[in-house]
Parts: C-alpha cells; structure tokens; sequence
C-alpha cells in the first residue's frame, strides 16, 4: 500500500508542472522584446546626436542639436528607468536653449552694429576725457597709433582729405589697421574739443572680446576706405 502512494507522491511534480503550465499558458508572460528594441535605438539616437556635437563648427546648428540629444536623452532615460539620465538632461535642457537665444541676440547686434546702429557706451569706461584748444595737432601722418579718439564734443578736421569728424565718431582707428600701426593722417582740433581716448591695447581686447564692437570698428574702417578712394578717384 505505501508504494501507490509513493508512485502518487512521485506524480506529484508532474502534476504540479502541469498545472504552472496550465497557468502560464492562461496568463502568458508578454513578449518585450519589440519595446526594448525601441527604447534601444531611441538610445542610439541620442548618442548619435551627442557625437554630432562634437562634429559641428558653428554654434547655432551645435545648439540645436544639443537641444534635441537633451529631448533624446530624457525620452530614453524615462523609457528605461534611468533617473540620472533624465536629471542631467533635465537641467541641460533650458541651459542649451539659454545660450542658443543669447547667440540670436549676440548675431542681431553684430547686425545692427555692422549697419551702424550701434552706441560707444561699451568703450566709455574705458575712456579718458580730455580737452584740447582749437588748432592742436593730435598726432601726425607717420606717428605711431597708440590710442583712439572719440569726440565727445567738437570738431576735427583731417588734413589731408579735410574731412570733419563731429561729436559721436571715431578719430585714429585707420592707425590700428595699418602697416607697421602707423597714423595714416594728420588730425587737427578744428574747434576747442573734448575727447575721450583709449589706448590701443584696450581696443583689440573689446574688438576679440565683443563681436559687437568689432563689426562696428570693421564698418567704420572700410567706410574711410571707400572715401579715401573715392577721393582719390574724383
């Protein structure tokens, strides 16, 4: 008699496997295998994106790519339950778009600067007033350029062209752009003047520092080019 129930006791896995597998085949385990592929190339995408980065050369096309691994990047971090992912592109996120909406600002200065709306506040701090009387020479054709005028108040006249720089513009930045830094002209104090000067070395630091300013020096100067052609021409 212990033998049956033995042989009952050994069927016993049998029929306990039976039933697991009466239940899975009720309640099948879903198949993810597609969703994980997904989440897989969405990761792909991402990380091409941020490669990509490191390719481009202009700032503009480099930030919106960054922007969207940033979207990239927490989509895939969400799917895959990857918490510090989604943070660390959380908070790169609105820093991207911040320096992409600077540059745009940065890009319309320098062109209204390069269409000569531009104010010299930036320059004035840097400045030293000074007044000179009616008929002092600032410097002579020849002399080395060490410093840039802007006229406050007053004029100066340019000797060799008799041109007349009035209030708001700027005298000896030719000097800059010459061979061997050199005035290129003499210039008088038509009338008593007030002017504010700056040193040469002070200049090229804002011309590399601020794009604003030096399309507005790049103006200027070839804006003395085309008149001292079309003088030479007439």
């Amino acid at each position: 008699m212990a033998r049956p129930v033995a042989g009952s006791r050994g069927q016993l896995p049998s029929a306990r496997s039976a039933a697991q597998s009466g239940a899975v085949s009720r309640f099948p385990i879903p198949d993810r295998t597609v969703q994980m592929n997904a989440i897989d190339l969405l990761g792909l995408a991402a990380g091409a994106l941020v490669l990509a980065t490191f390719y481009l050369k202009t700032m503009i096309p480099l930030r919106v790519v960054a922007i969207a691994s940033n979207v990239a990047f927490a989509s895939y971090g969400i799917l895959a339950d990857a918490m510090p992912i989604v943070a660390l592109h959380v908070l790169l996120l609105p820093l991207n778009m911040l320096r992409l909406y600077q540059m745009r600002v940065l890009i319309a200065r320098v062109k209204r600067a390069a269409r000569g709306d531009l104010s010299l506040d930036m320059v004035v701090p840097y400045m030293n007033l000074r007044t000179f009387p009616a008929g002092t020479r600032l410097f002579s054709r020849g002399d080395p350029a060490e410093e840039v005028f802007l006229v406050m108040r007053g004029r100066v006249r340019i000797e060799s062209k008799g041109v007349l720089v009035k209030p708001g513009q700027l005298v000896g930045e030719m000097g800059l752009f010459s061979q061997g830094q050199r005035r290129t002209d003499s210039a008088v104090c038509d009338t008593e003047v007030e002017l504010a000067s700056v040193s040469e070395d002070r200049i090229w630091e804002l011309f590399y520092q601020n794009p604003e300013f030096g399309a507005y020096l790049l103006r200027i100067v070839m804006q003395r080019v085309a008149g001292s052609a079309e003088m030479a021409t007439a």
